[in-house]
């Protein structure tokens, strides 16, 4: 990213989105992306223009999607007949969550945030730390501390690492709203990794502070109770962590899978993931992607007519992938008691699924299309993939999926045509999640360890196809 990007003038875009004018933003979005701006930069802008009025927090994380889903736009080969334009190749995936956030860009230009004085690590009481404090104010509730100590380590020029694992920390072993505040720290921070950290933080330090402490109406499950005891009892100590040497032994993680989708109780689940980690030796990312895995199984058990259902389901993966993505952005140890919740929280899932009978998901809710992505060239293959995902032909899209895989084309591309797709469907039907839940999958499937190769991660690629086929389908600008 270069300086030039994030210093060109999007006011013609806020103007357009203030005034909800579907015509006016695909207009300047066009004009934006012909001459050649980066869409992952703007939708980063576009995120902390809507931060001042997303008190939601979906809206945020749904531009931060479709900017890290926009990464992948340049892999994609020209079509078959004619060329198109990386401009006009990125708009759906660009200006579909524009209009999603247009009502919130709206709202934001009539306020100014007003930000409190930062709490400064050097003003602590003595023996206290920021962790202490931290922890005070996520648990009573105290929204100014929680947000004036995030202010604090910025102030004092703290690496964006360290204002990460104060977060995370203190929220680590709490769980309420269906595990979003998480959600809104992962997803937020990689928001801001779209547009650099810099001056633009306290934006989204100010957006995210409100989802941090626990409410009084929370209603926390008692399964995370359980979880909050077993990470401080001292027997389960992990800061050992800190003194291994030895290359991680990720294949002590791979009955976390079975372990998660069975009857065993929170307690057990935390243990397992215990022994995983420290006695196993296996590392924090690997038995991350397990737990996500599992999350993913949850969610093949859920059938397509069930959209609600199945975007209830969702949250088990979209909290998994976040806590993953934690470990691939920091190491700290402070942060390992996420596993626990992540992987009590899935199972938690899965029972509450079984409990109501889930079926295995419909095949397809739409008569077969004619495309069957007959060719061997990837353009052909995705081109028929993306027909079969319009047509809500999803055992198709599957074939040609695995056909496209097989072939060893790059599935980079694959999950950039899944996104395109995905950005075409309503976002304000689902509150984003359609998109956010195809960033999840694709980043789970990208990032699976080499180390689990035995274990086929193809769950990941099904619940994208089926998140990008059977959203509620928008009606604005369906010309893109």
């Amino acid at each position: 990213m270069t300086a030039i990007e994030l210093e060109t003038d999007i006011s013609p875009l806020i103007d357009a989105l203030v005034a909800e004018n579907s015509d006016q933003i695909l207009t300047v979005a066009h004009k934006l992306l012909e001459q050649g701006e980066n869409p992952e930069v703007l939708l980063g802008r576009v995120g902390l223009a809507a931060a001042k009025g997303d008190s939601d927090g979906h809206v945020v994380i749904t531009l931060a999607a479709a900017a890290m889903l926009s990464r992948l736009l340049h892999t994609l080969p020209q079509p078959l007949e004619g060329e198109v334009a990386p401009h006009n190749r990125a708009l759906p995936l660009f200006v579909y969550p524009l209009l999603f956030a247009a009502p919130a860009v709206r709202v934001g230009t009539t306020i100014q945030p007003a930000l409190p004085d930062p709490f400064y690590p050097s003003d602590l009481p003595e023996g206290k730390t920021v962790n202490d404090l931290m922890h005070d104010a996520v648990y009573g509730n105290d929204l100014i501390i929680t947000e004036r100590l995030l202010l604090g380590l910025y102030g004092t020029g703290a690496d964006y690492c360290t204002m990460q694992v104060r977060t995370y920390d203190g929220i680590s072993t709490t769980f309420q709203n269906a595990g979003h505040p998480l959600m809104f720290a992962s997803r937020g921070f990689q928001l801001l990794d779209a547009v650099e950290w810099g001056n633009r933080a306290p934006t989204i330090l100010h957006w995210l502070a409100p989802h941090l402490p626990l409410q009084p109406t929370a209603q926390e499950p008692d399964w995370v109770k359980v979880v909050r005891s077993f990470a401080n009892d001292q027997a389960h100590d992990m800061t050992s962590i800190r003194k291994r040497i030895a290359a991680p032994k990720n294949e002590n993680a791979l009955p976390l899978r079975s372990l998660i989708q069975s009857t065993a109780d929170t307690a057990q689940v935390c243990q397992g993931v215990y022994d995983a980690v420290m006695s196993g030796g296996a590392s924090p990312r690997a038995t991350g992607s397990m737990i996500a895995l599992a999350a993913a199984d949850v969610m093949r058990s859920v059938d397509d007519s069930e959209r609600d259902s199945f975007i209830r389901a969702a949250h088990g993966l979209l909290f998994a992938s976040a806590v993953r993505l934690v470990f691939q952005r920091i190491q700290d140890v402070e942060v390992l008691t996420l596993l626990f919740t992540s992987a009590a929280y899935v199972n938690a899932l899965h029972k509450e699924v079984s409990a109501q009978g889930a079926k295995q998901p419909a095949t397809s809710t739409a008569s077969k299309s004619a495309i069957v992505g007959g060719g061997l060239i990837a353009v052909s293959l995705l081109e028929g993939l993306s027909a079969q995902l319009k047509a809500q032909d999803l055992t198709r899209a599957v074939a040609t999926a695995r056909h496209y895989l097989r072939l060893g084309h790059d599935v980079h591309a694959l999950f950039a045509t899944i996104a395109l797709a995905a950005a075409r469907n309503d976002a304000a039907a689902d509150q984003g999640h359609t998109l956010q839940v195809v960033q999840a999958a694709a980043e789970e499937y990208l990032a699976w360890p080499t180390t689990f190769a035995q274990v086929d991660a193809e769950v990941f690629l099904r619940i994208a196809l089926r998140a990008a086929a059977f959203g509620k389908r928008s009606t604005v600008t369906e010309h893109l």
